[in-house]
Order: C-alpha cells, then sequence, then structure tokens
C-alpha cells in the first residue's frame, strides 16, 4: 500500500506529466522536422567491403596530432585502436560491410534516429527520473510533515519504499516517451526492409568517410534493442542519483540545486584533463556524458579521442550502477539516524 501511495506522488504529478506530454512533442517536432522523404531509399546502389585494407592506425594518428598528445595519454589512444584493428579485420573477413541499409542516405537516417532522437529521448527520460526522485524524498520537507512520517509506525524505513516507487516512476515514464516516440517514428520511415542489415554497412559513414564501426556486429534491429537497453539503465541511474541526492539533504529545494550542480560539474570537470588521459576517461563514464556520448560518438564505438576503452558505455553503465547503489543505501543509513529538526 505504501508503495503504490509513493508511486502517485510522481505519476500523477502534474509538473511530471507535463514535462512527459511537452517532451513527447518535442519529440514529434523532430520527427517532422527533418524530411528524408524517400530520397534515401537507394536499394540498387551496390555496397563494398569498405574495411578491407582499412588501417585503424590512421585514426589514431589524426587524434593524436589536434589534440597533441604524448605519453600515456598517446599510448592509451594507440593501444585502443590496435584492438579495433582486431574488430575491423573480422568484419572485413565477415563481410558486414555488404549490408546496403538505407543505401546513400544511410548515414543520415542512422544519425537522425541513433542521435538525434534518441539524444532527445535519453535527456528527457533520466530527467524525469532524476526530478521523481528528488520529489519523493523530498515531499514530506516540503509539506512539513516529515516528523509526522518518522514517527508513524513504518518510520523512516519508508526510504527503501520512495527508492522503489522513484525507479518505477522513471521507468514507467520512459516506457511511455520510448513507445510513443518510436511508433511515429516508425509510422512516418519506413524500416522493414532494414532490419537485419548490419549498423557497419559500407553506406553509413560520415562526411569524412570514416565507417561506423561497433566493437561487436549488429544488425539494426540489435544495435536498436542494445541502445534501448543502455537508455533504460541510464534512467535507473539517474534515478539512484536523485534519490542519494534527495536523502542525504533535507531540503528539497536544495537537493534539486545540487543534483543540477553536479550535472553540471561532472561536464566541466573533464575540460581540466589532457584528451586521452586516465582520468579525462573516467570523467566520460560518468552519467551525464554517458548520455552526451551517446550523440557525439555512439554507443557501442570507439567513441573517438575522448573514449580510451572498448565497451565504454556497458563499464560506465555499470560502474555508475554499483557507485551510486552504494551512496543510496549509505544516504538511507544516514536518514534513519540523523536529526529531523
Amino acid at each position: 500500500m505504501l508503495f503504490w501511495f509513493e508511486l502517485k506522488k510522481t505519476l500523477i504529478a502534474p509538473v511530471i506529466i507535463g514535462f512527459a506530454v511537452l517532451s513527447i512533442v518535442l519529440n514529434v517536432v523532430i520527427i517532422f522536422a527533418y524530411d528524408y522523404a524517400y530520397q534515401y531509399v537507394e536499394r540498387e546502389s551496390e555496397p563494398y567491403n569498405i574495411f578491407v585494407g582499412y588501417e585503424t592506425s590512421g585514426i589514431a594518428d589524426y587524434y593524436i596530432g589536434i589534440h597533441g598528445m604524448s605519453g600515456s595519454a598517446e599510448e592509451n589512444i594507440r593501444e585502443k585502436y590496435e584492438k579495433l584493428q582486431l574488430v575491423v579485420d573480422e568484419k572485413a573477413e565477415n563481410g558486414d560491410s555488404l549490408s546496403v541499409y538505407f543505401g546513400i542516405g544511410t548515414y543520415g537516417m542512422h544519425d537522425f534516429l541513433f542521435e538525434k532522437l534518441f539524444f532527445a529521448i535519453i535527456a528527457e527520460v533520466v530527467l524525469i527520473a532524476m526530478f521523481a526522485a528528488l520529489m519523493s524524498t523530498g515531499f514530506e520537507n516540503i509539506r512539513n510533515t516529515e516528523s509526522l512520517v518518522a514517527s508513524s509506525k513504518t518510520g523512516r524505513c519508508i526510504s527503501g519504499t520512495k527508492l522503489a516507487a522513484s525507479l518505477t516512476s522513471g521507468l514507467t515514464f520512459f516506457g511511455v516517451i520510448l513507445a510513443v516516440s518510436l511508433c511515429i517514428f516508425f509510422a512516418r520511415y519506413d524500416y522493414s526492409a532494414v532490419w537485419n542489415d548490419n549498423v557497419s554497412s559500407s553506406f553509413n559513414v560520415n562526411f569524412s568517410q570514416d565507417p561506423f564501426i561497433t566493437w561487436h556486429s549488429f544488425t539494426v534491429r540489435q544495435y536498436l534493442w542494445a541502445t534501448i537497453g543502455v537508455a533504460a539503465g541510464l534512467t535507473v541511474v539517474f534515478g539512484l542519483f536523485g534519490y542519494a541526492i534527495g536523502t542525504f539533504f533535507r531540503s528539497g529545494y536544495a537537493s534539486c540545486g545540487v543534483a543540477v550542480a553536479l550535472c553540471v560539474l561532472q561536464f566541466l570537470a573533464m575540460f581540466l584533463f589532457q584528451v586521452g588521459g586516465w582520468v579525462r576517461g573516467i570523467f566520460n563514464l560518468t552519467p551525464i556524458m554517458l548520455w552526451i556520448n551517446s550523440n557525439r560518438s555512439g554507443w557501442f564505438t570507439e567513441g573517438g579521442a575522448e573514449i580510451i576503452w572498448a565497451h565504454f558505455e556497458t563499464i560506465g553503465l555499470i560502474a555508475c550502477f554499483i557507485i551510486l547503489a552504494a551512496a543510496s543505501f549509505t544516504a538511507a543509513r544516514l536518514y534513519k539516524r540523523r536529526d529531523l529538526l
């Protein structure tokens, strides 16, 4: 019963519902603002094996040159691209790039769905998840009923219920926003012919003609589900982030300010350190940077100069979950012992 009461606080909160509705409207605008019509369906174009003879050392040299890397940073980048060369050779042997995908319009369509649209969806759902947790943990304090709740039979043990309810709320809004947005997208753009094509198609090259290289071989369908999985994981991570801060700080307004400030600091602090270095690499595994890198470099790829580890999105997601789960547990323990006056 307590779980449902706590869940209702965020599920029917006008401000969160309003934000979710506006998020869907924004996604619809994004979907209809980009008009690729059907010029991209050039399936008569002939694919070719772009990975035959492709050398990843050239990418490493490019990044090392433009960022002036040296020492351990240069070693980190060269080591990553040496590992990526093995993947490229395997893709060349397997013929991953021989899929047509959307022909000459592949890069635009891939970038549109997996970077532009998903970038917006993820931003929306993680904000909802974070503020749902902050609202749940600060509800009684804002309404001056915290002492009354703490003196009840359940008392401060309600913090565990708040965690479960806020995470459920975040994932619920994630499911709704994602489902509505993707249904509208796929109603507008026909993907029925490309679901089993490889995302590393020879047509999936950016403006510098570099191919889209993933550490594993993905079909379009598999890549979509993998992206949804990481997005759901980020929703949980931001929910834990909001819960830990909201439980640690008594004031609901203060906790919101701290949460926003920490998100900004995650982004700004990394610029104090060298590109390709260990510290900057760690900052790129923080929740806010995992979201930004979904658009800047693409998940499941080598990630460019900012990323020094393969599978950075998986490593970052697991590490963030463990750290924030521990922080949430610690905050809940402190809440059970602290004075409320």
